[in-house]
């Protein structure tokens, strides 16, 4: 039986063509490719409204309370990230087809797991430890290399983790009680690597951590927002963190947000006291 150790090391074999990968695979890839984009085009995409595993560890309290008690009323996500989310699945179903085939054992994928009333689908369990797969930008994927995730954690991927080995922890797929990893690919350098995590101590704070995320919801809109950042070292101009870059509720938090067009991408200004010399753009797609 193999290890999770080795894991990276056999994707990699997979991928050199040494062996496993077969066309029952492939089939059984295209079929989940397939079923995602129906669930993701077939009809508009309905705000959860509910507090799910994985947002629990959202860094902002009041994104949370929006999601549960106002789904939908915040900005409409584009198409363009939409779409960048579609190719999160198809990375994600094409890395579990990979382990398949490297010879790995992989079970429970998209389980549903609930605990507390807090329900969530993990995405599998492999050689018994309970497995993530991100795909990531250079810059994220560094953190996950270098193991240095819980020094900058903007989108509680911690959390979110360590809340589905917390729902397994009676599951008998789960033998390995205490870690779990993330299965993270370099979406440019096409890169593959293990995070692995262990939750030891996050676990002993885990129910308290979810029932408290509960009263939250249930009460009032939090007034605590997470505050912008410079915009450089050099600027007078503050930004939105980066974890609020992506939330469809930020122009609520920030009504007088403005975006500026750099070649990189968008930078989300709070305090403008020094006009960048860039296009001003009035929504996301940068027009």
């Amino acid at each position: 039986m193999k290890k999770i150790d080795t894991l990276v090391e056999d994707l990699e074999s997979v991928i050199y063509g040494l062996g496993g990968w077969n066309g029952r695979i492939g089939s059984i890839l295209g079929d989940n490719i397939a079923t995602s984009a129906n669930k993701r085009f077939s009809k508009p995409q309905e705000p959860r409204g509910y507090l799910s595993l994985s947002s629990i560890g959202t860094p902002c309290k009041r994104k949370l309370w929006y999601k549960v008690n106002k789904p939908g009323t915040g900005e409409p996500l584009s198409a363009n990230l939409l779409l960048r989310f579609f190719y999160g699945d198809m990375i994600e179903e094409l890395i579990l087809a990979m382990v398949t085939a490297s010879g790995h054992s992989m079970k429970g994928s998209q389980d549903r797991l609930s605990v507390h009333g807090i329900r969530g689908h993990r995405d599998c369990v492999i050689d018994g430890m309970t497995v993530d797969v991100k795909s990531a930008s250079p810059f994220a994927f560094k953190k996950f290399k270098e193991g240095k995730l819980r020094e900058n954690d903007a989108f509680g991927y911690i959390s979110q983790l360590s809340s589905y080995v917390y729902a397994g922890k009676d599951d008998p797929l789960v033998t390995n009680k205490t870690h779990g990893a993330f299965l993270a690919v370099d979406k440019v350098s096409g890169e593959i690597c293990l995070d692995v995590h262990d939750f030891t101590e996050d676990l002993k704070t885990k129910e308290q951590e979810m029932l408290a995320a509960k009263e939250m919801v249930a009460g009032d809109l939090p007034t605590d927002r997470i505050q912008p950042v410079p915009a450089s070292k050099a600027s007078p101009n503050t930004k939105l963190d980066k974890s609020c870059q992506f939330c469809e509720y930020k122009k609520i938090c920030w009504p007088n947000l403005r975006m500026f067009k750099y070649s990189y991408g968008i930078e989300y200004l709070v305090h403008v006291e020094k006009i960048p010399k860039v296009d001003e753009v009035f929504d996301d797609t940068g027009s």
